[in-house]
């Protein structure tokens, strides 16, 4: 069961749960006005949700206490009569874990979870319609806004970051990233391994670097492909088994399994999300490289599968807990906050589209900068399959299948339009 943290005064953190009477004292004493009059504390309890290739470990809590501690310190000068107490959990025991703690009276007033992850949550009625009012929402573009709203139109939670899909390369291996498709599959005839994984949110940017963008998301619509369209794809499978036949490529069951080998010295690039770059750094060091993902021929550009992060609602929170979880949510989404969550890390970028950053200062900014850009195309995409779709286990299969030679593009092509149309 993961536990409580709650920030300390010199910046650390320490378990929520182990001395409440010394918190409600401390902050009692702090709150105490110069006529006597004590505010009441008010708890409000925060889960922080990792992604599926993230291993919640010292390092992972870390990044996140760091993150978070940037906003957190700003809001208790605006409130300080809040509490925070934070709670991390791995995507796959979140469930399990509101219950949990729903059970106890600690359900928490506030989530931060991957788009795709509240839009689940609302529909199983676990966390409640985000009330963001119209000045609000202008400040996101409005197709990062159509990828957490659910059919009924009701948002699933407020944009807060955006985890980019780059390219990372050890240096000591790779003195040049590539820059394009014939350029990534040359360093892997010359002796210098490539990493891919399966998964089909892994491989999408692929398909932007070969155009096959427009017939998936025609497919997902439910409309007839062009035959422009039906070449590309059939084109973007082929260039995928074409890699799976190299020696040096080398394809992984998840990501998971790909950045293990990249940190291992085993491949030497490997697509990967952002928000992981901390921790490869940490491993590599002066040696990790990151470069926007490659391109493909003429003008096509690649299409990574940028994640949100949200900020849910919970849905029992005291009328206290509400006010301090909007308030808490309105102050993380300026413009001033992103910016600060966003250049102390550099790991994620803001969803704000009103935040200028000095993208000069940093190759690793860049990059991620890119990445968004080029990210764009696949809005539409994420938009219509998420990333917790239950025809994506089937997708992969089909991506295995082709890249070990089981079946060709054209067949491939074939059951992944029958798999992914709307059934009618």
């Amino acid at each position: 069961m993961a536990e409580p943290w709650k920030r300390t005064e010199n910046g650390g953190m320490m378990p929520a749960m182990r001395r409440p009477l010394l918190t409600l004292l401390a902050t009692a004493l702090l709150l105490a006005g110069c006529g006597g009059r004590v505010q009441v504390p008010t708890p409000l309890h925060l889960a922080l949700v990792t992604n599926s290739d993230q291993r919640l470990d010292n390092d992972l809590r870390e990044d996140f206490q760091n993150r978070l501690k940037l906003v957190e310190r700003g809001l208790l000068r605006i409130h300080p009569e809040a509490t925070v107490q934070v709670a991390i959990y791995p995507v796959d025991q979140l469930l399990a874990a509101i219950q949990r703690r729903s059970r106890a009276g600690l359900e928490p007033d506030l989530l931060f979870v991957n788009g795709d992850t509240a839009l689940t949550l609302l529909r199983d009625g676990l966390v409640v319609p985000y009330p963001a009012s119209p000045e609000l929402l202008q400040s996101f573009e409005p197709s990062m806004l159509e990828r957490v709203r659910d059919p009924q139109g009701r948002l699933a939670g407020l944009p807060l970051m955006v985890q980019t899909q780059v390219g990372c390369f050890n240096r000591r291996q790779v003195p040049e990233p590539p820059r394009n498709l014939d350029d990534l599959l040359r360093l892997s005839a010359s002796g210098r391994p490539v990493g891919l994984s399966v998964e089909a949110v892994e491989l999408v940017w692929s398909a932007g670097s070969l155009g096959a963008v427009p017939a998936l998301i025609q497919t997902l619509k439910g409309q007839p492909l062009s035959q422009a369209n039906q070449q590309a794809l059939v084109g973007w499978l082929a260039w995928l088994q074409q890699a799976g036949g190299q020696q040096r490529v080398m394809f992984f069951a998840n990501q998971q399994e790909a950045i293990a080998a990249f940190l291992a010295g085993q491949v030497a690039w490997i697509p990967c999300s952002s928000v992981n770059l901390g921790m490869i750094r940490r491993h590599l060091g002066s040696n990790l490289g990151v470069a926007p993902l490659p391109d493909g021929p003429g003008e096509q550009r690649a299409a990574p599968f940028n994640r949100l992060r949200v900020i849910a609602l919970g849905r029992h929170s005291s009328g206290n807990a509400r006010r301090l979880a909007l308030a808490f949510a309105r102050f993380s989404a300026n413009p001033l906050s992103q910016r600060t969550m966003t250049m102390g890390s550099l790991t994620v970028l803001p969803a704000n589209r009103f935040v200028n950053l000095p993208l000069q200062s940093s190759q690793q900014l860049q990059a991620m900068h890119t990445a968004l850009d080029q990210g764009r195309q696949t809005n539409a995409l994420a938009a219509l399959i998420h990333g917790n779709d239950g025809r994506l286990p089937q997708v992969q299969t089909l991506f295995t299948r082709l890249v070990f030679g089981e079946a060709t593009p054209p067949a491939t092509a074939e059951a992944l339009v029958q798999l992914l149309q709307p059934k009618r």
